[in-house]
């Protein structure tokens, strides 16, 4: 199966992308809440390698956001969108010796924003539903846990 993302040096792994792409727009194809809900957790649970050739990361990452929006509902949903909520500033992070992930803390606040942004009730409650489930990995060098949970909990209310 060949995905319309431009490969680049150390991209995300192609072969475990068109896998999960695969369970995903299967899923998306299906009237089964039951193929839906395991594909959703597929998609929290990714944790894509990265090699020497692969996949352009921010396009599998934008791509991750819009399954997960289209999967926050059933097939066929036409409610309502609430209002927009109102600007979040944007989170500068202090670096700190045992910290979260860098780079699993952007993606994730990168989301919540996008969702701030959109039109799209669906968006809004992938985003919350990644920010109260995510478990943060703690790393050696990474953003001051405090500080994450402050903006996480400002993010939730927003959305």
């Amino acid at each position: 199966m060949a995905l319309p993302f431009v490969v680049t040096l150390r991209g995300y792994d192609m072969g475990q992308v068109e896998e999960l792409f695969a369970q995903v727009d299967a899923a998306l194809a299906a009237d089964s809440e039951v193929l839906r809900a395991a594909a959703r957790d597929a998609l929290r649970a990714a944790d894509l390698r990265r090699r020497v050739r692969g996949y352009a990361p921010h396009e599998v990452d934008d791509a991750v956001a819009q399954r997960l929006a289209a999967l926050a509902f059933p097939a066929g949903w036409n409610g309502p969108v609430p209002p927009r909520a109102a600007p979040v500033a944007p989170v500068g992070f202090v670096v700190t010796a045992g910290g979260y992930d860098i780079r699993q803390v952007d993606r994730l606040f990168a989301q919540a924003d996008a969702a701030l942004a959109a039109d799209s009730h669906a968006v809004r409650v992938a985003a919350r539903d990644a920010l109260r489930t995510t478990v943060l990995r703690r790393r050696l060098r990474g953003y001051e846990r405090r500080a994450v949970a402050d903006a996480v909990a400002e993010r939730l209310q927003a959305l």
